[in-house]
């Protein structure tokens, strides 16, 4: 009887066996098995796939030796700027905000006003380019900096070119020159003050960036509406046309703005 009871189990067994469709990789070897995980000492568990090296090391070791070279770089030109230039740099801000005409931007000498001059623009190019660049990745790229800050200084050139144009076709050059004075300005500062927030956003936390960009289009924006101030101010003192007036803010003031907000967008 006990035989008869256990043969009837094992042929139940053997019957739901049969009508049991299981994976074939269970049992057999000819189907590829998942890569095993290897275990680091210092990450979680990285999947190595067909010995294929982990993917960003090598970039990023390159982006932090990049942005620490750029970051030092900056501060010595900064402090370079300092020593050669002096009270160049207070008395940009100082003519930016308050429009004191008998402010010295000259220190020592035309010539090296000169190449205070070009050196304060270049740096404020840069970390405007590098914002750009960081704002329209990710990923961030230093090839993409460097051409937004070919474009933005090729811009530079020929909007100073054209307004020297102006100035000399329609008999205006005191006018051409202080707009020109005041555009310099104007870009020194902006460059330079919203700096610092620049080079933080790769050294801060990830938590902490919305914070720094809030901050850098708060001072944005406001060195840019003393810009239009200044420029309507001195348009106005020249009585220059209304109507030229809204074609030269619009046209070269508002539309670039315009441009580099629908490439951010």
């Amino acid at each position: 009887m006990l035989d008869e009871q256990v043969n009837v189990v094992v042929d139940s067994i053997t019957s739901v066996q049969d009508s049991v469709v299981l994976p074939t990789s269970l049992f057999k070897d000819t189907v590829s098995l998942r890569p095993m995980f290897l275990v680091d000492t210092t990450t979680n568990y990285v999947e190595l796939v067909e010995g294929m090296p982990l993917a960003g090391e090598k970039t990023d070791i390159g982006f932090t030796a990049g942005i620490l070279a750029y970051t030092v770089v900056f501060l010595i030109f900064i402090a370079l700027l300092r020593l050669r230039g002096r009270s160049f740099l207070s008395s940009v801000y100082v003519y930016f905000f308050n429009r004191k005409k008998g402010v010295g931007l000259q220190p020592e000498g035309i010539g090296q006003n000169y190449f205070v001059v070009f050196l304060s623009v270049c740096l404020s190019f840069s970390i405007l380019a590098l914002l750009v660049a960081f704002l329209t990745g990710p990923p961030f790229a230093f090839s993409n900096a460097l051409l937004f800050f070919l474009v933005i200084f090729g811009y530079y050139i020929v909007l100073l070119g054209f307004i020297r144009f102006l100035g000399w076709t329609f008999n205006g050059r005191h006018c051409a020159s202080e707009i020109i004075l005041s555009l310099r300005t104007s870009a020194i500062v902006l460059g330079l003050s919203v700096s610092p927030f620049v080079l933080a956003l790769f050294y801060v936390q990830a938590s902490a960036i919305n914070m720094l960009v809030y901050v850098i289009f708060s001072i944005g924006a406001i060195i840019l509406i003393f810009r239009f101030i200044r420029l309507i101010k001195i348009l106005y003192g020249y009585r220059v046309s209304i109507l030229y007036m809204i074609l030269y803010l619009c046209g070269l003031e508002i539309l670039p703005i315009l441009v580099v907000y629908k490439l951010l967008g």
